[in-house]
């Protein structure tokens, strides 16, 4: 599945490296058919869908929607950065590139807490031996680290 992009508003310079800039795309989401209106707040480009968090892979650098990939993008965590600014990381399931988008004020929130959860609900240790340390620590006993 793809997204459908409709223009809403475009800016184009026509030169032989041409740019683009698409600052609000009404689109229908190819991952769970979603329609999604122009950005809200948070970001200038809408990247991403509010309601499953997926992207498409149309940009090579920000805004400009020229890369030929057109995968997916699947939602895969949370990175948080300047200012603790949350951006969500999506992998291309078509190429495997690895970008990051920032949030919009729309975005689902539970989807987003599960994404920045996600590792911490599949540690590679039982969580009984967490659990443990976190009872002995807090009756008084020394943590083991």
């Amino acid at each position: 599945m793809k997204f459908i992009f409709i223009n809403v508003y475009t800016e184009t310079t026509m030169s032989r490296n041409a740019t683009q800039k698409n600052l609000n795309n009404s689109f229908i989401c190819g991952n769970c058919g979603s329609p999604v209106n122009p950005v809200e707040a948070g970001t200038h480009f809408r990247n991403h869908c509010p309601v499953c968090l997926y992207s498409s892979h149309v940009d090579i650098t920000t805004g400009d929607r020229r890369s030929g990939c057109r995968g997916l993008m699947a939602p895969i965590g949370i990175w948080a950065g300047k200012r603790n600014e949350w951006s969500i990381i999506h992998r291309c399931v078509k190429c495997g590139i690895i970008k990051t988008n920032r949030i919009a004020g729309d975005d689902s929130e539970i989807r987003l807490i599960i994404l920045a959860v996600m590792p911490l609900m599949s540690t590679p240790f039982p969580a009984e031996i967490l659990m443990k340390d976190l009872i002995c620590t807090s009756k008084g006993a020394e943590p083991w680290i």
